[in-house]
């Protein structure tokens, strides 16, 4: 793992909650994006690229639409012919309308143009993710696919290629979906099937649709578990904005396996720590506490294996907004979060990684990728308290691998100043050497 590198330059107001991804044709390219806070001086959605494989690293940010006064909720992506995507939600200043924007790069990152509107006629869109199929062997490489929600259900669209079309919105949820599908993701295996997931605030219900159409059409929603807490779950280092239990999901299918993935924050479920009225909130000598939860699926989504928490620490310490990613050359699976494990207060937290040698069965130990502290909970950072702005973490990091390599991407301010976005690049222990370790092991 190579020292983590701020990837934003100096600015007076504050980034988060970001989306990165590498560009798996081309791997020395890799583009990521983050909500820029207009509030307190902010333009368009910033942009960060690297053309030497995130040594080095520029940023630009994208133009207002007409009717938009600010931008949010980022998420990027590549297709096969090295065209790179990102997606913001267009607001105006009276937040009344919401809508879904498209641009894209022709020359790596450093200009954008505005492609399309891709939630139609929608104006409520919100917390929307993308996901492009990468796979060779997909008979619908080089999709786009968007998830989001508009008030309470769950819509995908789909653009036919760099060369396509955007499509009509699908609606992907339906009456199992009692509350607001607000948190989803979306992701595609190999052999091109779509998986829009999402968490339901109503039922407790963590959903998953599948397509075998190219987004066209979606089978009935099927659920992969429950959660203890609903929507968002207050913690001493995330007590304003609250962190949202939303699903991060990846696929991964060969000859042999058809394996599907989801993880989340929950609280744990022990004695105490049940529901939404446990949560601990600023209460840092409280016994109940968050963890990350996962799940999978070993037939394609179909039926899910029980929960189960990756790194549940006896300590009194939270673990928030986690991000999943499968590497598609190997099947390496990466997790990576925010934990308060190194603060007894509960309020400082550093970035951690979680690697599995085996598709998800066991998870190796905790490695911590940041080399400083971050508190949101001061006085300077960006606290909910004037409208809807204060965005602390933001609702998601990103992160993004491919043959070896692993990108995350996370709002940092180890500085005491405006918020920051930063990354790393990690290389986990392979899956060839996970197996050599398993066997000595065993002798």
């Amino acid at each position: 793992m190579t020292a983590d590198l701020r990837i934003s330059s100096t600015h007076t107001f504050p980034y988060s909650e970001s989306d990165i991804r590498v560009n798996f044709n081309q791997l020395r390219g890799i583009i990521a994006a983050a909500n820029a806070n207009v509030t307190a001086g902010g333009t368009g959605q910033g942009q960060f690229y690297s053309s030497d494989g995130g040594a080095t690293w520029a940023q630009t940010s994208l133009s207002l639409n007409a009717g938009d006064d600010f931008q949010s909720d980022p998420c990027v992506d590549w297709t096969s012919d090295g065209t790179a995507w990102t997606i913001t939600i267009g607001f105006d200043a009276a937040q009344t309308h919401l809508r879904l924007r498209c641009f894209k790069s022709t020359d790596g990152g450093a200009t954008w143009s505005f492609d399309a509107t891709l939630s139609g006629t929608q104006t409520a869109t919100d917390k929307e993710l993308m996901w492009v199929d990468h796979s060779p062997s997909s008979p619908f490489r080089d999709n786009i696919y968007v998830i989001w929600h508009n008030n309470s259900p769950v819509f995908v669209n789909r653009r036919t290629g760099p060369m396509g079309a955007w499509q009509t919105p699908v609606q992907v949820s339906g009456a199992e979906t009692t509350g607001t599908g607000i948190g989803g993701d979306i992701t595609t295996n190999s052999a091109g099937d779509v998986f829009a997931f999402w968490p339901d605030t109503g039922s407790h219900k963590l959903l998953v649709a599948k397509s075998t159409t190219g987004g066209a059409t979606f089978g009935s929603p099927v659920t992969m578990g429950t959660t203890f807490a609903a929507f968002d779950i207050g913690v001493p280092a995330y007590a304003a904005r609250r962190a949202l239990i939303y699903i991060s999901g990846a696929a991964y299918r060969t000859s042999m396996d058809n394996l599907v993935y989801g993880i989340w924050t929950d609280l744990t479920g022990a004695s105490g720590c049940t529901s939404s009225a446990n949560e601990p909130n600023t209460n840092a000598g409280s016994s109940c506490k968050t963890r990350i939860w996962f799940s999978r699926s070993t037939n394609g989504g179909a039926t899910w294996e029980a929960p189960t928490t990756i790194n549940n620490q006896a300590s009194h310490n939270d673990q928030f907004n986690p991000r999943l990613a499968v590497d598609e050359s190997d099947g390496t699976l990466m997790a990576i979060y925010y934990d308060t494990v190194g603060d007894p207060a509960r309020k400082k937290t550093d970035v951690w990684y979680q690697s599995s040698p085996d598709n998800g069965v066991t998870w190796a130990t905790p490695v911590k990728v940041t080399t400083a502290q971050t508190d949101e909970t001061v006085s300077g950072a960006d606290i909910p308290g004037g409208g809807f702005f204060g965005d602390q973490y933001g609702d998601y990091n990103g992160l993004s691998g491919y043959a070896g390599s692993f990108f995350p991407s996370w709002t940092d301010r180890r500085s005491g100043g405006r918020e920051e976005i930063w990354t790393a690049s990690i290389t986990p222990e392979t899956v060839s050497a996970y197996a050599v370790a398993a066997l000595v092991s065993l002798l």
